[in-house]
């Protein structure tokens, strides 16, 4: 059911399968969490952190929205993405990224019919994915969730029933006695009390003659337990800015990564040129992201450019670079770090837009527009994280656009594959767009969205660079 998902991010974050589904495994536990009121309670706490026409664009059919991993942090918080990449293996940041990568089509797979599902039992046909993490499940939602097997949960239950109610069972057996078998029946009791006495005892006396070398810490107590534990890793980053030549570095790393960057660092452009120090921490997770940046280091090269990375955020400054390399260059930091958040790159519509005189007109507004380059996954309608402050610009611009202004968003598509497929696809995306510009306060009324396929080709569709300036957004005044 999830399996493409699945590959794609083990493949865009460098994940084994395994530890891929679990991270989806965990997810759909937190879906139907039985504290928090299952799926219906999921989607209540988007809507209480102002995300409702986020979770609601997940629902039933049309383009799922994305999500960034500070807003899924937003709503599940700090400690239970914490939680879940400890139970991974692996450090938040790639938790939180590769769970908002897999959120909108796992939701939109359980409410395809456009329903939410009702109560927090955990639906047959994903058991799969959410097998052996029972104890996961419940730290966070109670026993509702763990609809995983009818053995593991009834054994579960009956723990907990012996535990709890064994004054009325030995009751029982005492109204009992005199039938067959009854010294049988005292025996575990028995035994039991004995047990209870004794480890009472040494506790008592572990009390009165505390040994600090050999002391055992006080358990904890079942609500202590249900904590999501507190992660200790230091999260890694790293700057790189490049002065006339002379790179000069900064952050945080653990040892083994340190020493892989520095290598590179004087390889590609020399130990005399590297400045600064990057400070080694046993305690700092391992950067998942260390092969990216090694790779993208000789594209560094160009003067000017700042570099920073911090989690799944990445933030540029190319102000310093020659105008003529800074498309180039932000192309290459994209399809370096795509999934990630990137701020500071340069995009052709964003400049068109800043310089947009005050008092501009619809017409100069939607050129400036059909400038900008809005990216989608592949085959897809969802917009990439990279694409996101350009369209912030684009809706602080559209806000100013003169009174009346109409403005249809068009999509558009090379013509690869099934026409049917891209004329859907098109509209999916315009639709995409649309939705995105609205919830960044675009007000109603402004934008329609239209899909057109390949039908209106800009360039020849049998080169690759061709086909690329068809798959495009346009922007028009409406009439």
């Amino acid at each position: 059911m999830f399996d493409t998902i699945l590959q794609d991010v083990a493949t865009r974050y460098g994940l084994s399968l395994d530890k891929a589904r679990q991270l989806l495994g965990m997810l759909v536990s937190v879906i139907f969490n039985e504290k928090r009121g299952g799926p219906a309670g999921f989607v209540d706490l988007f809507r209480s952190q102002g995300l409702g026409d986020l979770v609601a664009s997940w629902i039933g059919h049309g383009p799922n929205q994305p999500i960034s991993p500070a807003q899924l942090e937003s709503v599940l918080g700090s400690d239970l993405v914490g939680h879940v990449a400890q139970r991974a293996g692996v450090d938040s940041a790639t938790a939180g990224t590769a769970m908002s990568a897999m959120l909108p089509e796992v939701f939109n797979t359980l409410t395809e019919d456009g329903q939410i599902p009702v109560g927090s039992t955990i639906p047959e046909r994903l058991h799969g994915y959410v097998g052996g993490i029972g104890d996961f499940m419940r730290e966070i939602g109670g026993e509702g969730m763990a609809a995983l097997g009818a053995g593991a949960t009834a054994g579960y239950k009956a723990m907990e029933t012996t535990g709890n109610s064994g004054g009325d069972n030995r009751a029982a057996a005492t109204g009992s006695r005199g039938s067959d078998g009854g010294g049988n029946k005292w025996l575990p009791w028995v035994l039991l009390a004995a047990l209870v006495a004794i480890g009472l005892f040494l506790l008592s006396r572990c009390h009165r003659n505390p040994e600090p070398a050999t002391a055992t810490a006080p358990a904890a107590t079942t609500s202590e337990a249900a904590k999501p534990a507190e992660t200790t890793s230091a999260q890694p980053r790293l700057q790189i800015d490049n002065q006339d030549g002379a790179m000069n570095v900064g952050g945080q790393l653990a040892d083994a990564d340190k020493a892989r960057l520095a290598d590179s660092l004087k390889a590609t452009f020399g130990a005399d040129a590297v400045k600064g120090d990057i400070a080694a921490d046993a305690a700092t997770a391992p950067a998942a992201w260390l092969d990216k940046v090694i790779a993208v280091l000789p594209d560094l090269k160009a003067k000017g450019v700042k570099f920073a990375i911090d989690g799944d955020k990445v933030k540029v400054d190319l102000s310093g670079v020659p105008e003529g390399d800074r498309a180039a260059l932000s192309d290459k930091i994209r399809d370096a770090f795509a999934g990630f958040e990137i701020s500071g790159l340069y995009d052709k519509g964003a400049e068109a837009l800043s310089k947009l005189k005050e008092g501009f007109s619809a017409d100069d507004l939607v050129k400036a527009l059909s400038l900008m380059g809005i990216r989608f996954d592949t085959g897809k309608a969802t917009i990439t994280r990279d694409s996101m402050e350009t369209l912030t610009k684009a809706a602080d611009a559209i806000k100013k656009a003169p009174s009346g202004t109409r403005i249809e968003v068009g999509g558009h598509t090379d013509n690869t594959g099934n026409a049917a497929a891209n004329m859907k696809l098109s509209q999916d995306r315009a639709d995409a767009v649309a939705a995105k510009l609205k919830e960044l306060g675009v007000a109603d009324g402004i934008l329609t969205a239209a899909g057109y396929g390949q039908d209106k080709p800009v360039a020849d569709n049998g080169t690759e660079a061709g086909r690329a300036k068809n798959r495009r957004i346009e922007f028009t005044v409406a009439k």
